[in-house]
């Protein structure tokens, strides 16, 4: 059984053809979708999930390729743009019933937050963008020792397949050193 978010139901919503995203929606008043980073999944927000459901409607999606949302092939470089991971973030609320709501993202999710604040102004009440770096500021930052921290950045940026067959090599171990497990 996968964990979850206490008092929370999980959904799973279509939101393009064929990508369907994977939700925790709990608590009721004004909407607010938290979007999570890398690699984490919807469950980083679980305490603050919680908090925020006494008075908001709170929707913590797995973004699509991360948890229990679909990973659809990218065949054109498209497929997990931040554009397009915003529109799914846009016609997830709007499918729970939400034109308008507040949006709060951490690392990869704020870049996805940015997007869709970008691309979908009149669906976006307020923006919370947390620990992130511009991403055109984002390869010119990281050098020398303080480059250590941003490695993945670097072996996510090669050619399709060749970091899922380094990562797989040692699956545990690279996300163990993110996730201090």
């Amino acid at each position: 059984m996968q964990p979850r978010i206490n008092g929370f139901d999980y959904q799973r919503v279509t939101v393009a053809d064929g990508v369907t995203l994977a939700a925790a929606v709990g608590g009721s008043g004004p909407p607010i979708v938290l979007l999570h980073g890398f690699p984490q999944t919807h469950l980083m927000w679980r305490h603050v999930a919680a908090d925020l459901a006494a008075d908001h409607t709170v929707i913590c999606p797995d973004l699509r390729g991360y948890g229990e949302s679909d990973k659809p092939v990218d065949s054109d470089g498209t497929v997990y743009a931040k554009r397009t991971m915003a529109a799914d973030i846009v016609a997830l609320a709007g499918a729970l019933g939400h034109d308008r709501f507040a949006l709060a993202g951490h690392d990869r999710g704020a870049l996805v937050a940015f997007r869709a604040g970008l691309d979908h102004p009149a669906a976006i009440s307020r923006l919370t963008l947390l620990d992130v770096l511009p991403t055109l500021d984002m390869w010119d930052v990281p050098h020398g020792v303080s480059a250590s921290v941003a490695f993945h950045l670097h072996l996510m940026a090669q050619p399709p397949g060749l970091p899922e067959k380094l990562i797989a090599g040692s699956a545990d171990a690279f996300f163990g050193h993110f996730l201090d497990v």
